[in-house]
């Protein structure tokens, strides 16, 4: 819970200037660009036009993009009233899970069509409990739902974050901070066979912390001069896309996804007039989208097509994609949550309000 003293700290409130209906526009225009780099990723990677030494590997970082925006979201949605942890988690689950079951429960009818081999029960339950295991059928750590596997990390970063939610946020930020850096230290101990211990002690959820870091002081950053968002933004995605350096995956895509989100929140309160609606609408549906997405390419996997064909069905699959994610949210994402919070008693979600060009705002 936040101490009054916190609350009169550096950054009092997420609804600060340039923040609207409860919604940090250019932290949704993001959502939407990392949703679409993560599936022209995997489009581009089972069509073969992207291969793990290409350039355009870079879209994968949209995941490390994805991992700033929650801890800045959860900072900044949290930090200025009361929240328990048992209120925090119920709101969480009610947010993740619906849909990413709903969807994993597709993509096991989807490989049962293929008659392919299904998951076993362990397999089942395993990706439904968020937890690491090494998946035979795949040949790699990952869950029935091949994207699952970043939100094993967000359910562990939430676990962290409610268990030390009482304490102020600089606080919580720095133990935060500690922890995943002593657990991250203890790679080297982990069996190389053994994939829960080894995708735990990944540096990866430091990634969340330095999201909470811009999160706690968004109201500073906010006042910085537009050229510093914008540069921030453009020097990101520059690194992304021009250099390769033989560096780990966190230590490539790190750096540049923190400089983006920190660049985004710099133009936070210059996104009001106009308000770009295709990626509001984009970042709305962007967890639909990042979870869907799988299911189509599932159906049409392995994809055997003339190269001269390549080109024009990824751009197919893309668009497909966005419509079906799009209908996911409206039609299973949104009401799956709002019955969710209801039956777990989590906080309620604010009712929508139209903003400009009709685009309908939404609450994490």
């Amino acid at each position: 819970m936040t101490s009054p003293t916190e609350r009169g700290g550096t950054d009092r409130a997420p609804f600060v200037i340039g923040h609207h209906d409860g919604v940090f526009l250019s932290v949704q225009y993001l959502r939407g660009i990392a949703s679409l780099m993560v599936l022209l990723y995997h489009a581009g990677y089972d069509l073969n036009l992207i291969t793990e030494g290409s350039r355009p590997h870079w879209l994968a970082s949209g995941v490390d993009i994805f991992f700033v925006i929650s801890g800045f979201v959860m900072v900044a949605s949290t930090a200025t009233r009361p929240v328990t942890a048992q209120a925090f988690l119920a709101s969480r689950i009610a947010r993740v899970v619906p849909i990413y079951w709903l969807a994993t429960i597709v993509m096991i009818g989807i490989i049962a069509l293929r008659g392919q081999a299904l998951p076993s029960i362990q397999e089942v339950v395993l990706s439904f409990l968020f937890i690491f295991y090494f998946n035979e059928r795949a040949q790699d750590t990952s869950p029935i739902l091949g994207p699952g596997w970043t939100l094993n990390y967000e359910i562990y970063f939430y676990l962290v974050f409610a268990a030390l939610i009482r304490l102020p946020v600089p606080r919580r930020i720095a133990v935060m901070a500690v922890l995943f850096v002593v657990v991250a230290a203890l790679r080297p101990l982990a069996p190389a066979d053994n994939a829960f211990l080894t995708r735990m002690t990944s540096p990866i959820p430091l990634e969340f912390v330095a999201g909470m870091v811009i999160g706690y002081y968004r109201a500073r950053i906010m006042r910085a001069p537009a050229i510093a968002g914008l540069a921030a933004i453009g020097l990101g995605f520059a690194a992304l896309a021009l250099l390769d350096p033989p560096l780990p995956r966190v230590a490539f895509f790190a750096p540049p996804a923190v400089l983006i989100v920190f660049g985004g929140v710099v133009l936070e309160r210059h996104v009001s007039r106009p308000q770009l609606g295709v990626l509001g609408y984009l970042g709305d549906s962007s967890y639909s989208l990042y979870l869907t997405h799988p299911l189509l390419l599932a159906c049409l996997t392995p994809i055997s097509i003339a190269p001269h064909l390549a080109l024009p069905l990824a751009f197919l699959i893309v668009a497909g994609s966005i419509a079906i994610g799009f209908a996911a949210y409206y039609w299973v994402e949104v009401p799956a949550t709002r019955a969710a919070r209801l039956l777990l008693g989590g906080a309620r979600a604010r009712p929508a309000v139209r903003g400009a060009k009709g685009m309908t705002p939404t609450v994490d």
